[in-house]
């Protein structure tokens, strides 16, 4: 803001009183200014501090399972692919010539990369429902409530109406969370962990390898 006024028309007291108001005005205006930095800083700070706290307590319960996957081929190849976005070479693979939603395509190709869909102890689906299916056709089913194994299959109802959505393969169980890694998460190959009676589980396939 400009201030026009002719002092010399005015008294010391009324020069003195309208500076005194200009530096008012940009004392407070300093004062916003470095008030948002702090706030943006202290935003900033508070975010990515609240992420680093997350990620040590997921990283310090995964420590617990390492040597379980380590033991567990097909827990070994969906690792493998973690970071993976878009789903290739998984739908690929299947035989579709565009990409698919492919979370089932991702646990097929898995499950091929330890030879269990050759020797027919795991069903290659691309529909999540005929997985579930094949899994308790075969009474290799365990219902929400039994705890699961690392190399299980997790299956999901995201909306709770008795469908099967989603599905995922077990990687450990850690007291009250069952931990999975999972294609078609967003789009991405990814770790993910629920507490044991999530609604949205809907329950495990049970591989069981020839020996």
């Amino acid at each position: 803001m400009m201030y026009t006024f002719n002092m010399s028309k005015m008294t010391d007291e009324e020069i003195r009183r309208i500076l005194r108001k200009k530096r008012k005005r940009q004392l407070a205006k300093r004062r916003f200014i470095a008030l948002g930095i702090a706030a943006i800083i202290t935003l900033g700070g508070g975010l990515a501090a609240g992420t680093a706290i997350g990620n040590q307590i997921y990283n310090r319960e995964l420590k617990k399972v390492v040597s379980v996957a380590e033991d567990v081929p097909l827990v070994n190849a969906g690792m493998g692919q973690i970071g993976n976005k878009g789903g290739e070479p998984f739908w690929s693979w299947y035989g579709f010539k565009d990409r698919v939603e492919w979370c089932a395509c991702f646990v097929s190709w898995c499950e091929d990369q330890c030879g269990f869909i050759k020797d027919e102890t795991a069903p290659q689906f691309a529909l999540v429902s005929d997985g579930a299916d094949w899994f308790v056709l075969r009474d290799q089913w365990k219902p929400v409530g039994d705890t699961p194994e690392a190399g299980n299959l997790i299956f999901f109802d995201w909306d709770q109406d008795g469908g099967r959505d989603h599905v995922g393969i077990v990687t450990a169980v850690v007291d009250d969370k069952v931990f999975t890694v999972e294609g078609n998460s967003s789009d991405l190959c990814r770790q993910k962990r629920y507490s044991l009676d999530d609604p949205v589980i809907y329950g495990y396939g049970v591989i069981k390898p020839k020996s």
